[in-house]
Parts: structure tokens; sequence; C-alpha cells
């Protein structure tokens, strides 16, 4: 555990219920507005209740973003932010509208398309536009944190930006938003948040602050998750989950993530898994690997959760994917031999450099047959 931290979030966190009704003040000093939603929110009414909210401004809305966005997303939002002269974005959406949104509203007011910042040739020097991040899940933080993952459509690699312009200027996270969350999107959401906040509690970069806020998030996430799946109109279960995955966030973007991650970004992109489910996959398979070296971590969790030990909270993981209908491999994905060299030469990232225990390639090819 590190002892030196510094700690960045959005310059304003609003949470609660009803919060939405707060947006319009927020915005009152930019004209011209990007307003991106998922086709759900047309479907829902919600894009309609935004456009309202919004009609003193000059609207841009695009409704409609790839799951796991490949970079071609982001270039779309880039041009029509340029073409239109927006001098705001607001993300209403999961993880992959807030990533795409959020790179989009950075890079608006700088220089080429988004291909030259992922592979390195040009580097993120300025502020970007005025940002508002607004989930309709409770899972993957995106609201809150540094970085946007998207999927090169050249290459299938799967991997982050990571900047601190990237943090969203403004996370509005109204669990009332989450109700119409369908139960599959809830589950796999929901795990995602819950590998979150244990590889957060476990990193080998894990503080004080962030074992705290992850420890919370554990807490809200077990207790509520198979609610919010089961009854998805019930509020308190959608309020838990929404604060878990929020406290998380606040944890893992400091303190790292673990092979958890580091595995499924691979796994997802080549066999086109929705990233919450690759994670709610690996985990129970990637806690038993770390337990001999973060055996008095999970003990202790386990403890607060009224468990035995470190193997009865990891049997509890286990239990809880089986009942929100999550494999416990990826047979049915088409996972085979020959994707072991993609996903073991595209797993080294940062998310593994902060895993309790090292894994070798031999051992993450080991760990993979055993996902057959």
């Amino acid at each position: 555990m590190i002892r030196n931290y510094s700690l960045t979030y959005p310059a304003e966190i609003l949470f609660g219920t009803g919060t939405l009704a707060q947006l319009p003040s927020r915005l009152a000093s930019f004209d011209r507005i990007m307003l991106v939603t998922g086709k759900s929110a047309a479907a829902s009414g919600l894009l309609s209740q935004l456009e309202t909210l919004l009609a003193g401004h000059e609207l841009t809305s695009i409704c409609g973003i790839a799951s796991e966005p490949p970079l071609s997303e982001v270039n779309r939002l880039i041009d029509a932010g340029r073409h239109h002269g927006v001098r705001a974005v607001v993300a209403v959406g999961g993880g992959s509208i807030i990533d795409a949104a959020k790179a989009a509203a950075c890079l608006i007011p700088a220089d080429d398309r988004v291909e030259a910042y992922f592979d390195g040739k040009r580097h993120i020097a300025q502020k970007g536009l005025f940002f508002a991040a607004l989930p309709t899940t409770a899972g993957t933080g995106a609201e809150l944190t540094p970085n946007a993952v998207f999927v090169d459509e050249r290459t299938q690699v799967k991997k982050s930006l990571r900047h601190k312009y990237l943090i969203p200027d403004l996370a509005l996270v109204d669990p009332e938003l989450t109700l119409s969350t369908p139960p599959e999107v809830t589950a796999a959401s929901g795990l995602d948040a819950l590998t979150q906040a244990l590889e957060s509690y476990l990193s080998l970069n894990a503080s004080n602050a962030s074992m705290a806020l992850a420890e919370k998030a554990i807490m809200l996430i077990v207790g509520s998750l198979e609610n919010a799946y089961h009854n998805g109109s019930y509020l308190p279960a959608r309020i838990d989950m929404a604060e878990g995955s929020m406290l998380t966030a606040m944890a893992f973007s400091h303190s790292g993530l673990g092979a958890v991650h580091g595995l499924a970004h691979p796994i997802g992109s080549l066999l086109h898994v929705p990233h919450g489910r690759a994670c709610a996959i690996l985990l129970p398979y990637v806690l038993r690997w770390n337990q001999p070296l973060a055996e008095d971590r999970l003990h202790y969790l386990a403890h607060r959760l009224g468990l035995r030990d470190a193997a009865a909270l990891i049997d509890r993981v286990a239990d809880l994917g089986r009942k929100l209908q999550i494999p416990e491999n990826f047979q049915a994905a088409g996972l085979r031999p020959e994707h072991f060299d993609f996903i073991v030469t595209n797993c080294r990232s940062g998310s593994m450099k902060c895993n309790p225990r090292p894994m070798s390639d031999d051992d993450v090819r080991n760990l993979l047959q055993r996902l057959i």
C-alpha cells in the first residue's frame, strides 16, 4: 500500500435522485452544446426530456454510439463538434457513450483526428471543451475517470487514452437515470463495478484513500446488485448501485486495476464480448490466482461481508455471477488456443502491472486454457 498519493476528480460531482434538474444551471454560459446519448434514450423519452431541459441552447444531438466504441465513433463526434462550432459536450449514457464523448470534447479544439493520439504520434496538450457526463448505468465509472477505452478497427487492439484533461468537468450521477436499465446490462455493468472495486482494493498502488472508497463500494454493490437485477424499478437498490459505482471510480482512478481488466480488453475486442461480461467471467479465476498474495485483504473483506474467509468471498463472487446469468467461461464466445498469442501480447497494460500477483505469459496461457 502506497502512502503518498494525489487525488484528482471532476470539478463538480452531483449525486442523488433528481439532480438531473440542475443540469441547465451548470450549462448556462454555453450557447452551442453537443448532446450525445444512446438509442435507448430516444425510446425511453429521456432524449426529449433532455432537449426540453436544454431548450435555451443551440443543440447538436447525436443519438447512438456503438458499444466498445471504435475510433471512428470518436471521429464522428469530433467532426460534428467542429462543424457546428460547439462550446460544450454533454454525454448521457453508459461507458461507451461517455468515453467517446469525453475524447471528442477534449479533441474538438485540438488538431488532427483521434488515431494520432491513440497511436501516440500526438499528445494531448490542452484542456478541451467543457464536458458533462451523466451515467445511465451503474458500472463503468467513466463519468469520473481520466481515461477512455477504444478499439482500433485496423488492428482489433483495445486500449485506453489517458490524460488529466479527459476528466469530466461535471459528473452528474442521478440514480433515476438507471431505472430503465435492462437486467442483462444491470448485471454486466454491476459486475464490472464490483470487479473494479475488488481490483482497486487489491492493487499494488492502493492507498488508504482508495481502499476506503473501494471497501464501501463493495459493500454497497454486493448488497444491492441482485435486487437491482430482479427489481429494476426499485429505487433504493438503484441508488446503492449508482453510489457504489461512483465510489468505485473514485478509487480505481487513482489505484489502478488488475489482471481482470488487463485480460478483458484483448478478450473482449477479439471475441466481441461486452466488457462487463468479460470482467464478470474472469473475476473469480483471477481472484483465486491472487489469493496467495492477497489473503489478508480478501479475508478482511470477507469478514466485512459476514463470510468465513477469503475462499468464501471468492465463492460468493462466483455464485453472484451465476445468479445473474453470467457464463462461467468463454466457451460459447469461441475462445480457442489460437487466440492465446494475441491475448498474451495485448494484455500487458498498466492494469496488469497493478495486479498483486505477477502473471507470466505461461501463467496467462494456463488461465486461458481453463476458460475454454
